[in-house]
């Protein structure tokens, strides 16, 4: 189906009451959950991946997404209606399809470099596969200017031309892991920029089919993933403010949580909470994507540098709070409470505890670490062997110190366990008034506390 050469109104119809058939690239933890959100509203689906084991997987109903909500549900109703099925050849899964979403992995490190030779990859299989008039529609997060930039150049190589012969629009996800489904059918509208004006209009029918709360259209491509990654910089920097305002509360011995909430009540304060430290997949590299290409432009963006580098030395402040209670950490036995870097979700990318461990062990500390969502297995892994804990109160009496890096549920109203030592709760996840028998720090309310 050409929806690039029939008239607007008819193209419409089309897509409301016709369904037409959608391929999503990519079946992780965000890619699967899309492919239900369409099928569950009736869309047939194929899915494609490299992995051999997860596709296989899929296509018996099956999926490792244990904590995502009516993911497994959805996958075993959509199997049943042969609604949805999925690939390891690109051009078997796309055959046919009048919208391809890609949402797969963008690689960045640490510096926020992305490699995009595996996107780059896809499009150059996807020009010579897709239908004429088929419509792309990128997910995953890129720095401004790539889609319509150095993708579009690959669907164009060989004369084809956007709008005409492919439609290309940037419409980033806008989702937490543990809540996928949700975020997409009900919590946020769609963001949707095209490289052309009807791919725009088109895929902002498609996505009205599933999103309660509507569809923004932006002007362009590279307008939608400045969004994306503009949102990101600023929570960064609020949070670096947070921070910072965090250490200053400590040297005015004053309480940091209740100056934020009291700023707060004013409309023109957004004031973060301050922690530890930020990670996860989109905060420490949305930053990096402006500042490295600022730097290309030759300009900067020396304020989401700076947020970068506040945030990230909350660790060091972490540690050097434990140095100025405890005098010296060489040879104290200290358990840390989180791997995730965010609380309820089994994933580890740049969590404040991958920086905090080779910080304390180069101070003389012995580490152990307890986290429920990772096993033993996976935490010896990253740290050691014998690294692991498995829980909080069996072993505690051999701790000196307990750091809490993650807020998860778990981890609240666990102050009875901490009697004797010294917690620093890095999430504000224990009570004050519940820790006369040990000594609680927390960031920006270290006196208050005391």
């Amino acid at each position: 189906m050409n929806l690039l050469e029939i008239p607007y109104k008819k193209s419409e119809t089309e897509i409301i009451n016709s369904r037409p058939k959608i391929t999503i690239i990519g079946l992780g933890k965000m890619g699967i959950p899309l492919c239900l959100v369409f099928t569950n509203a009736g869309y047939g689906v194929r899915g494609y991946d490299i992995s051999q084991n997860l596709v296989e997987a899929l296509n018996k109903g099956e999926t490792t997404l244990k904590n995502e909500p009516l993911v497994n549900e959805r996958l075993r109703a959509a199997i049943l209606k042969k609604k949805f099925k999925a690939f390891t050849d690109l051009k078997k899964a796309v055959y046919g399809s009048s919208f391809i979403i890609i949402i797969i992995p963008i690689i960045t490190d640490i510096n926020g470099q992305t490699d995009l030779s595996s996107l780059n990859e896809i499009y150059l299989k996807l020009e010579q596969y897709i239908d004429p008039g088929a419509i792309i529609i990128q997910e995953s997060t890129l720095p401004p200017g790539i889609t319509s930039g150095p993708l579009r150049d690959i669907l164009q190589a060989n004369g084809k031309k956007s709008g005409v012969d492919f439609g290309l629009v940037f419409a980033p996800e806008r989702t937490f892991s543990g809540r996928v489904i949700e975020d997409i059918e009900a919590r946020y509208p769609k963001l949707v920029g095209g490289d052309t004006k009807n791919a725009s209009v088109l895929v902002q029918k498609l996505y009205e089919q599933v999103c309660e709360k509507g569809v923004v259209v932006l002007s362009n491509a590279t307008t939608a993933e400045a969004v994306k990654t503009f949102k990101g910089a600023y929570r960064d920097a609020n949070i670096a403010i947070a921070n910072q305002l965090a250490i200053l509360s400590d040297l005015y011995k004053v309480d940091i949580l209740e100056i934020i909430e009291a700023a707060n009540t004013e409309p023109f304060s957004h004031i973060h909470k301050p922690g530890i430290g930020v990670g996860g997949h989109c905060i420490p590299i949305y930053p990096k994507f402006l500042i490295n290409q600022a730097l290309e432009k030759s300009s900067d963006a020396a304020v989401f540098q700076t947020a970068r580098d506040m945030n990230d030395f909350m660790v060091k402040y972490c540690i050097e709070v434990l140095k100025k209670t405890v005098n010296k950490l060489s040879g104290a036995k200290i358990l840390i409470l989180g791997l995730a870097y965010r609380g309820g979700v089994k994933e580890a990318r740049y969590s404040p505890t991958l920086r905090l461990i080779p910080q304390l062990r180069s101070e003389g500390a012995i580490i152990k670490l307890h986290d429920p969502m990772f096993n033993e297995t996976e935490v010896d892994q990253l740290f050691g062997a014998a690294t692991n804990e498995n829980s909080i109160s069996g072993n505690i009496n051999l701790y000196d110190i307990v750091i809490i890096v993650t807020d998860h549920e778990e981890f609240y109203n666990t102050e009875e366990f901490y009697a004797d030592k010294i917690v620093f709760d890095g999430r504000y996840v224990l009570k004050p008034e519940k820790s006369k028998k040990f000594k609680l720090l927390q960031p920006g309310r270290l006196f208050v506390i005391d």
